[in-house]
């Protein structure tokens, strides 16, 4: 009997290598370097690519919420894969109890009675999207009390934990058999009690060296370096947009490349935000790369990557003309849209070209891959 390749239906335990803080204490953000072992995966990654992570949730989320419906830890229950385990190990390994969507929220009504919830569901979309927002399965069980006739009936309610994608931050060639990410641990306060982003605290929190965690490769073929790696890249990623970024430089170091590499970076705080604070210094020193760091929080006035941009507007048009190729990661709601303006700007001062011009410029770069988006 052949076993099935490591991949999507068949993800890998991968083996955690180390975690290690980026930022420092007081620091408003958390970001952490995760590594994990390929070895024996049979899973190949390039520079660019994601890797998707399964979860675990917070054990101590399942032992309340099994506790709040009054159900027993140890009764059996199926899997989504068809298996079948304990409640409580089901609960934390293989389904959603972190978000509440529609459906969910039908069946639940249904379970506990709640005239309130059926005069939510037949009503307006709006409010029952704000009312869905930030809630768990916990929160149900908590403001909606349900009954279920058995655990399987509980369980026969919900989806099954999503993986989650993660911008790679190695390249395979500096890192043989392993893989390395670059994660922001989201945490927040909803209705008096502390949560985090699943798959993020389950990184930074709930997994040590020697754990396993299942994963595999998610190929993003529209954001890849150039073949010839002679062509000079523009990478603008502030925050873990930095991510891919780091894969870049290893990778075209690794190959021999002899393109100019030129990272804008951003983040709050120089003292507590650097990411690869010494990575990033030796490759400066060493003429691998060209720096430029936006520091939003240790100024009077925000700073970020788009300014630093248009600051060096005349170098970066001449590197636009040499024909570098110019990549953003990060958020898309804001950091990206604002990149872009500063790129047709930039493009309009210094070549001279009317915004429609500029706009042609950017299509071109578009057309011709010059231009790749990793946003989120």
């Amino acid at each position: 009997m052949t076993t099935e390749p490591y991949g999507k239906k068949n993800p890998f335990p991968a083996p955690v290598l180390s975690v290690k803080h980026l930022t420092g204490e007081g620091s408003p953000k958390e970001t952490i370097h995760i590594e994990y072992s390929l070895d024996g995966a049979g899973m190949v990654y390039v520079a660019g690519d994601a890797l998707a992570v399964i979860p675990s949730n917070d054990s101590s989320l399942v032992d309340a919420l099994i506790e709040k419906l009054g159900l027993s830890p140890d009764s059996q229950v199926p899997t989504p894969e068809g298996g079948a385990a304990s409640l409580r190990d089901a609960l934390i390994n293989c389904y959603d109890i972190t978000n509440v969507n529609k459906a969910l929220l039908t069946k639940w009504a249904t379970a506990s009675g709640s005239q309130e919830l059926e005069t939510l569901l037949a009503g307006d979309k709006d409010a029952l999207s704000d009312f869905l927002w930030g809630r768990d399965v916990l929160d149900l069980a908590t403001e909606y009390p349900a009954s279920f006739e058995s655990a399987e009936a509980f369980a026969g309610i919900l989806k099954k934990i999503m993986p989650r994608l993660y911008s790679i931050a190695s390249s395979p060639n500096a890192h043989p058999e392993e893989v390395h990410l670059c994660v922001g641990a989201v945490r927040y306060t909803a209705r008096d009690r502390k949560r985090g982003g699943v798959c993020s605290t389950y990184m930074a929190d709930r997994l040590q060296p020697g754990h396993t965690a299942r994963v595999f490769v998610h190929a993003n073929k529209n954001f890849r370096l150039p073949e010839d790696g002679d062509t000079p890249i523009i990478m603008v990623g502030p925050g873990t947009g930095i991510a891919p970024f780091r894969a870049f430089w290893e990778e075209r170091i690794a190959s021999g490349d002899k393109g100019g590499n030129w990272l804008f970076f951003g983040n709050p705080y120089k003292a507590t935000d650097f990411c690869y604070e010494d990575e990033l210094a030796k490759l400066t020193a060493d003429g691998r790369l060209k720096l430029s760091v936006a520091w939003s929080r240790d100024q009077e006035k925000k700073v970020y990557v788009q300014h630093l941009m248009v600051q060096e507007g005349e170098e970066l048009w001449k590197w636009l003309e040499n024909g570098a190729c110019f990549y953003v990661c990060g958020d898309a709601s804001r950091m990206a849209k604002d990149v872009d303006a500063a790129l047709h700007e930039v493009i309009q001062t210094w070549g001279h070209k009317t915004p429609e011009e500029a706009a042609e410029y950017v299509a071109d770069m578009k057309q011709h891959r010059r231009y790749q988006r990793d946003v989120y």
